[in-house]
């Protein structure tokens, strides 16, 4: 009986596939498996996003699939890049990393959904791939794909996974040098894989060029040409031997192996510089893209090495539901899903190494609507449990109420022959002075819980004065590192006696600033030293300035700001600060 399901969207850009694989035992089990073709002008990619919703849509519909969705991202929508920083413990690595990524992103990194992943680790240094894409990318396909009743609850880049799924099929990559050529449509992406990790090089050559290329020299549309090639080289439409396109079309085969090929080799001279003469012996072949005639060949031949399609079934179980037309497809269109799959069905760390974890470029806002949404039930329950607590007051005020209703009609009835028992009424009396008591006790105390939510509001807005005040230029790269209010008397000491109401708040705010210097780090270091002191200074002012106007802060009542213990100025270029504000 399966553990748990998950729901797999690989999102390709000439197709879209879904499978749902659950695990059973040690094995990983493809329960359901679909495909859609998407039809369109593969070279625009503005049409890429609605075209894959459609298809997406129809896939859904057709193989009932709903509910929470891990989506793939092919590259060719994702920023990439590779950098080397020092091994270091795993809480200091991500600051490194954010910091070196500032320098080679082409967009402020603040500007992007990133993250990255340990792919080579000598014990000195590490090797990191990392991953971004725009927050409007990726915000415009959760909304088209929630519209479709899929919760996306991850997305992660396409070329990573391929080593997932190696490593998953048993493949003995430990022993020596091995090369993955994944051939997609509009991009090639060749895995190198080592005994300590592995390295991503993408290539910009993948089936969409040899369709080019063939709508080039027949002088059709793209759609068109596409479809004469997979007619062609699928063997679905025999074509006469005089037909004079026949000979065109192997001409632009050969001209795409040729380009391939020698594509590979530049890598190959590039990953044995690297690799201090080091080289694949071997290469596996994955992608629809590698069903192209005579590929095989031509690159064993070319490249001198054993080469072998890559079949990822070898790490799944399939159900008897798929059927065996897609049996034949899934070899070249599941390696990335079993990558994936692989992943999370071994999270728990003991047949994973670290080399092998997901990323996930989901924007922060869905993962807060999807963290919320697992604790509705939790939510929903105990709101009903607290709804609940007034009532048996209620209950035995309304009991009471109905006593005390029957007595005085009682009363009503008799009160002629009782005008002698008067004095015996008092304990009714002294009743209703008791209830009139407790009302104004619940309503005293109740004034201290509207004060605190009061309190509360004002609170928020000192916390969104200050996140506003961040975004100044004069005040960029600032952050805050404790935030801790305390209440105090007039002459500033502290009166454990007097209620919060009757003390003045002060704020005990400090954080760092990261100073930017505006002359070269390799230039005179007198220079870089002034001018970083001349930065400091004037970060020093703006910051102060900039609290000083905010209309909820009374009074700076000390600032101290160090530039080395806490700061380092000079060799790590921040700034640390600590102030001590009396709030209005």
């Amino acid at each position: 009986m399966s553990e748990k399901k998950e729901i797999i969207i690989n999102c390709g850009i000439s197709q879209v596939s879904a499978g749902i694989f659950s695990k059973q035992g040690d094995s990983i089990l493809l329960e359901q498996v679909g495909l859609e073709t998407l039809r369109y002008n593969y070279s625009s990619e503005e049409q890429w996003l609605d075209c894959f919703s459609e298809g997406l849509k129809k896939l859904c519909a057709r193989e009932k699939i709903k509910g929470n969705a891990r989506f793939i991202f092919p590259g060719c929508l994702l920023l990439t890049k590779t950098i080397r920083v020092p091994h270091v413990e795993e809480e200091k690595q991500k600051k490194i990393v954010a910091f070196e990524l500032m320098q080679k992103m082409p967009v402020p990194l603040t500007e992007l959904i990133w993250d990255y992943q340990v792919i080579d680790d000598d014990g000195v240094e590490q090797e990191i791939l990392a991953f971004a894409v725009k927050p409007k990318v990726a915000e415009d396909f959760c909304e088209k794909v929630m519209e479709i009743g899929l919760n996306p609850v991850q997305i992660t880049p396409a070329p990573v996974l391929d080593y997932n799924a190696l490593r998953a099929s048993g493949i003995g990559l430990d022993s020596g040098e091995t090369l993955v050529v994944n051939i997609g449509a509009r991009s090639t992406n060749l895995l190198f894989i080592n005994p300590t990790g592995f390295l991503l090089r993408p290539l910009s050559i993948g089936g969409n060029s040899l369709t080019q290329n063939i709508s080039d020299n027949l002088g059709t549309q793209f759609e068109k040409a596409e479809e004469i090639k997979k007619n062609y080289f699928s063997g679905e439409v025999a074509f006469s031997a005089d037909d004079p396109s026949v000979q065109l079309l192997e001409n632009c085969s050969k001209q795409f192996l040729a380009r391939l090929s020698q594509e590979i080799t530049r890598s190959l001279v590039t990953y044995k510089r690297l690799k201090k003469g080091k080289s694949p012996s071997r290469m596996y072949l994955a992608g629809r893209g590698a069903l192209l005639n005579q590929l095989p060949e031509y690159l064993s031949q070319s490249q001198r090495l054993d080469i072998d399609y890559f079949d990822p079934l070898q790490a799944l179980v399939l159900s008897d539901s798929v059927s065996q037309e897609m049996r034949n497809l899934l070899p070249f269109m599941l390696s990335e899903p079993v990558g994936l799959a692989s992943s999370i069905f071994s999270a728990d760390g003991s047949e994973q190494s670290a080399l092998t974890k997901t990323i996930n470029l989901l924007p922060e806002s869905k993962l807060t609507n999807l963290n919320f949404k697992k604790k509705q039930p939790l939510l929903l329950v105990s709101a009903f449990l607290l709804s609940l607590t007034p009532l048996p007051a209620l209950l035995t005020n309304y009991q009471e109420s109905e006593s005390l209703s029957a007595e005085l009609e009682d009363a009503k009835d008799i009160r002629g022959p009782l005008i002698g028992f008067h004095e015996g009424m008092e304990s009714k009396s002294n009743t209703l002075d008791f209830l009139q008591y407790f009302t104004k006790e619940m309503h005293s105390r109740n004034q201290i819980y509207q004060q605190q939510g009061k309190t509360l509001w004002k609170l928020r807005v000192l916390l969104n004065h200050l996140q506003n005040s961040l975004e100044y230029e004069d005040i960029s790269d600032t952050w805050f590192d404790e935030f801790k209010i305390t209440g105090r008397n007039q002459d500033g000491q502290k009166n454990p006696s007097r209620s919060t109401q009757d003390s003045t708040p002060v704020l005990k705010l400090s954080g760092r600033y990261l100073v930017r210097p505006t002359v070269e780090s390799n230039s005179d270091k007198a220079a870089l030293r002034e001018n970083l002191i001349e930065l400091n200074q004037k970060k020093q002012r703006a910051l102060t300035s900039h609290l000083k106007e905010l209309p909820i802060i009374a009074e700076l009542r000390s600032d101290v700001f160090k530039t080395s213990g806490k700061g380092d100025l000079e060799n790590k270029y921040f700034t640390y600060f600590e102030f001590e504000i009396i709030l209005n």
